[in-house]
């Protein structure tokens, strides 16, 4: 069992696994991953199969996002279940299958037409991909796996878990605190935003002129001309936003307190709405933790490898949440697979021990 920081940094782990084990490239692992995201994006650029062999420049390419479809590229994953918290809603439950390719002009893509991917702008058709590789992703509720014996694959190799998956928090969200905003204001605005509100074209290529449009709409009304805010207004409420929310932001957007200009907007806005918030108490938590470790067992998987991302420093798992989620997992890890070693990455410290846990 390893713990790290960043999530990405967990891929170092998989790759040293593999080849102490002699997983051969090509051979691809199935993860189980436990998030409050998919952590499936996109790579930035393409990727030379050869990073496979280092880890250092590999993970200087790929970020906390994009890790997984990082590591399916280089053939060393082949099948991820994401294991969801029922409060994170980015892809629909179920198995989807779909390839992972090079475009000619260099970009990487997946050929699903699923939002999650559509909207990221990491869409590609089938017959322009090249050099593909197949890629399995299961989805299902972590609540659901735990009571469900052998719902998840019995040849999972690798367990892998965030800590935000107890609880996170939203980056976005908190950039729009300081400008002003209160949690009915964001709440107001996730409702109004909501994928399932909106009316976008089925079709993936009009989807992206569609969401460009939104977002190009969206920074209208929060900032320009009377013209621009009254014709980017028009625009959102052809879209499905209503006038009555309209007026309402329009409100607060004028109030003195409030600094939300369109810049702001367009960069945070959308993660505000695509990205999930949640908190959790100690009850949570332990509820949390318990199902992991009823994931492990002759019934269940047999990890070979336990991944642990903090993922507080990179704004997710809540700071001061941080050290009772991190013990709370180890305590009910331990006792669930009886023995393991346990790492710390290189640089960090063990978690900070509340007087109750020591």
């Amino acid at each position: 069992m390893v713990i790290c920081d960043s999530h990405h940094a967990v891929l170092r782990h998989w790759l040293h696994a593999a080849d102490e084990e002699g997983r051969v490239p090509g051979e691809g692992l199935t993860v189980v991953h436990f998030d409050a995201h998919p952590d499936l994006a996109v790579p930035g650029r393409l990727l030379g199969r050869e990073l496979r062999q280092s880890p250092d420049a590999l993970l200087r390419a790929l970020d906390i996002a994009s890790f997984q479809l990082g590591a399916a590229w280089i053939g060393l994953v082949d099948r991820v279940v994401w294991l969801r918290p029922e409060w994170a809603t980015q892809l629909p439950d179920g198995s989807h299958r779909f390839r992972l390719g090079a475009t000619a002009r260099g970009e990487l893509r997946v050929d699903d037409p699923n939002d999650y991917w559509v909207l990221d702008d990491a869409w590609a058709p089938r017959a322009k991909l090249t050099d593909v590789v197949e890629l399995r992703v299961d989805v299902m509720t972590l609540a659901d796996a735990a009571q469900r014996p052998g719902a998840l694959p019995d040849d999972a190799w690798i367990l892998d878990i965030d800590l935000d998956g107890f609880a996170t928090r939203n980056p976005s969200a908190d950039r729009l605190r300081h400008a002003g905003l209160g949690d009915a204001e964001l709440d107001r605005l996730r409702g109004s935003f909501a994928r399932e509100r909106l009316a976008l074209a089925e079709e993936p290529e009009a989807r992206i002129r569609d969401l460009e449009a939104l977002l190009e709409a969206a920074e209208n009304v929060s900032g320009g001309s009377l013209g621009e805010q009254l014709g980017g207004a028009w625009r959102l409420w052809r879209f499905g936003v209503s006038a009555r929310d309209l007026l309402y932001f329009r409100n607060v957007f004028l109030r003195d307190d409030v600094s939300v200009g369109p810049r702001l907007m367009a960069e945070a806005g959308r993660d505000l709405v695509g990205l999930p918030e949640h908190r959790a108490d100690a009850r949570a938590i332990e509820a949390t933790a318990a199902h992991i470790a009823a994931l492990i067992g002759e019934d269940g998987i047999q990890p070979r490898l336990v991944t642990v991302a903090r993922s507080a420093n990179d704004g997710f798992t809540p700071r001061e949440a941080w050290p009772h989620i991190e013990w709370t997992l180890l305590r009910a890890l331990l006792g669930a697979l009886g023995e393991a070693e346990v790492q710390l990455d290189a640089g960090l410290r063990p978690a900070p021990r509340a007087s109750a846990e020591r």
